[in-house]
């Protein structure tokens, strides 16, 4: 089973809802950060013989064509991550188009090869803008990979698996991001922040079942994860875990994968080109999975989640009575629809300024 391999090319300040706008300004001050850590990244495909699919945000391409160049040159798919890097949701249908087009524009004159791929930034498919796969489909785009089959991101009506999704001008395939069953959600697992937290014994272990049951993995990492020295910005707590937390496990992580998986393109995967000649081949593959790289993965995780579990045994013995108590308060601390709070409490404060 192929699975495909996938990079969303962007650079760190790519970060939607926060103002990048003096970085866009000044990318030339941090263009050797991003050549870099795509040098680092192209080198890793070239030592396992790998092509991937890189979803390059259209103005890189602009400004760098010579690195789209390289990238092109190296055998792997190139196809759009949007222009400006802005979630659909963000985006009449007008925008989303112009910015669409002005992303393939640029990405096929720097790359010299036809564009037929798109990933939204953010995962930001929704069943509320299904609209942008008619626009895709209309401009020859074959395949969409930027649907999450969680209800709190794309939504539970995405399946699981590469399908077809009828258009107004014909059928595109849908990719959907990889995730696991957790009790009454969906959990991804296979690439940026969840492949990061992830213990790498369970990745691996599930990507290979999902491989015996007949369905290809989608993992997708950054640029910028191969970087845990480039620049800080201040940004919400949830976004900073995101961006920054374990970057140091990604190169790790991911070069343990490509020596025991099979990996192409996302176009290779879904049959919508020729399977590269230069893929390894199978003898040449690690496929024993069960190393020491697994085991001390898997000792860790125990590790970690019993001392946790006896900290809690521990934490309700000694509080004896007050236990239950205790419980409580953390299951409320846990559900309490802390942003709904916040936003109204937001919302306050703006209509008292505006009153003085």
């Amino acid at each position: 089973m192929v699975n495909a391999l996938s990079v969303d090319l962007e650079d760190w300040y790519h970060i939607c809802d926060f103002d990048n706008s003096v970085y866009l300004r000044d990318w030339e001050k941090h263009y050797a950060h991003l050549e870099t850590n795509v040098c680092k990244v192209l080198s890793i495909f070239n030592q396992f013989n790998v092509h991937a699919t890189f979803f390059i945000v259209g103005m890189i391409a602009k400004n760098s064509p010579e690195l789209i160049k390289r990238i092109a040159d190296a055998g792997h798919e190139v196809a759009s991550h949007g222009f400006l890097h802005r979630r659909i949701f963000d985006m009449t249908q007008q925008e989303f188009e112009e910015d669409l087009l002005e992303s393939k524009r640029y990405i096929e004159k720097a790359a010299g090869k036809k564009v037929i791929g798109y990933r939204a930034p953010e995962w930001s498919l929704k069943l509320n803008n299904i609209w942008a796969l008619d626009i895709l489909k209309k401009h020859g785009f074959r395949y969409d990979a930027s649907a999450v089959p969680l209800s709190h991101l794309g939504g539970n009506h995405f399946e699981l698996y590469p399908y077809e999704i009828k258009t107004k001008y014909g059928n595109i395939m849908e990719f959907p991001l990889s995730t696991f069953r957790c009790y009454w959600e969906r959990i991804p697992f296979s690439g940026g922040l969840p492949m990061r937290i992830t213990p790498y014994f369970y990745t691996i272990s599930y990507a290979k079942k999902m491989n015996r049951k007949g369905h290809p993995v989608m993992f997708y990492l950054h640029p910028w994860e191969f970087d845990s020295n480039h620049i800080r910005v201040e940004l919400p707590a949830n976004r900073k875990f995101m961006h920054y937390c374990n970057l140091k496990s990604s190169s790790k992580k991911i070069m343990l994968l490509l020596e025991r998986m099979e990996f192409s393109t996302v176009q290779d995967v879904l049959g919508l080109g020729n399977i590269n000649n230069n893929k390894i081949s199978e003898s040449e593959k690690y496929y024993k999975y069960y190393d020491k790289f697994y085991f001390k993965s898997a000792f860790n995780c125990f590790l970690f989640i019993g001392s946790i579990l006896l900290s809690i045994f521990l934490t309700a013995y000694l509080m004896r009575q007050y236990a239950f108590m205790l419980i409580l308060i953390l299951f409320t601390v846990f559900y309490w629809p802390w942003s709904l709070l916040l936003k109204k409490i937001n919302s306050l404060f703006k209509r008292s300024i505006k009153t003085i």
